[in-house]
């Protein structure tokens, strides 16, 4: 057998104190989403429809295209109380088109 190799040393100026993974900054947690199943607005019904919004009743994913319509209103309809879940469009600060469910109608 041949000569053992050196051992390997570190030299004295190496701070390892800045390589621990503790000291390291940890990133903030991430936002949760604020999305919710969209609900009848008629307040004595509150019937589950088949979107999602956030807390301002906006569409999360924007499915204003399936919304039915009569005239120039555009709505999803209740399946338990029948009514009119109105949808409208409206500009967000960035200059999006997105829709919100504003009001509900008999």
């Amino acid at each position: 057998m041949g000569p053992r190799p050196p051992a390997c040393r570190r030299p004295a100026s190496l701070d390892m104190s800045s390589l621990r993974m503790d000291n390291a900054a940890k990133p903030a947690p991430k936002k949760a989403a604020d999305i919710q199943v969209l609900h009848c607005l008629n307040p004595a019904c509150r019937g589950l429809l088949a979107y999602e919004v956030d807390s301002d009743n906006v569409l999360y994913v924007d499915l204003a295209w399936t919304a039915q319509h009569s005239g120039d209103t555009a709505f999803f309809p209740c399946p338990n109380c029948h009514g009119k879940n109105v949808v409208e469009a409206f500009q967000t600060d960035k200059g999006q088109t997105k829709h919100r469910v504003t009001r509900w109608e008999a």
